[in-house]
């Protein structure tokens, strides 16, 4: 009886470590991830961008809805081991109204990750065919007259 209970008290411990030990795995990527969104929502922050009431800067804009898309249609990137390219599109709306498609770029062929942005205007129509499945969205871009 005496050897039954050991082996309940390391069964019970290796649990209880195990458990620790994924839990503050799972916290640390937790904290990794938002480092790196409070960075990207920095970088996106401190770029300009062209509205009819002259150059505003990202932090005054409305952030509607961001996109995440994995590059893997290039053979030369499937060949590497991990993910070498991906993309978040940023959808923001300023004053004016103004309609914004903020692209931002990660390569890990180069080194560091830095990310590299390419802003583009776009017009109303365009903005509501991309944000077309997000009502959440469309709110905070167009207010309450979304159109069917």
């Amino acid at each position: 009886m005496g050897a039954a209970r050991w082996v309940i008290v390391i069964w019970l411990g290796t649990v209880l470590v195990s458990t620790l030990l994924v839990g503050w795995v799972v916290l640390w990527h937790r904290l990794l991830l938002q480092r790196d969104a409070m960075r990207l929502q920095a970088a996106f922050d401190a770029l300009s961008f062209p509205t009819p009431a002259g150059p505003v800067m990202g932090e005054s804009l409305t952030v509607v809805k961001i996109a995440y898309q994995l590059d893997e249609d290039d053979a030369d990137i499937r060949s590497r081991s991990g993910p070498a390219h991906w993309d978040s599109l940023w959808y923001a709306a300023g004053p004016g109204p103004s309609y914004f498609l903020a692209i931002c770029t990660f390569d890990a062929r180069t080194a560091g990750t830095r990310p590299h942005w390419v802003v583009r205007c776009i017009d109303e129509a365009r903005m509501r065919a991309a944000l077309t499945d997000d009502t959440r969205a469309q709110l905070l871009a167009f207010g309450g007259a979304i159109e069917a």
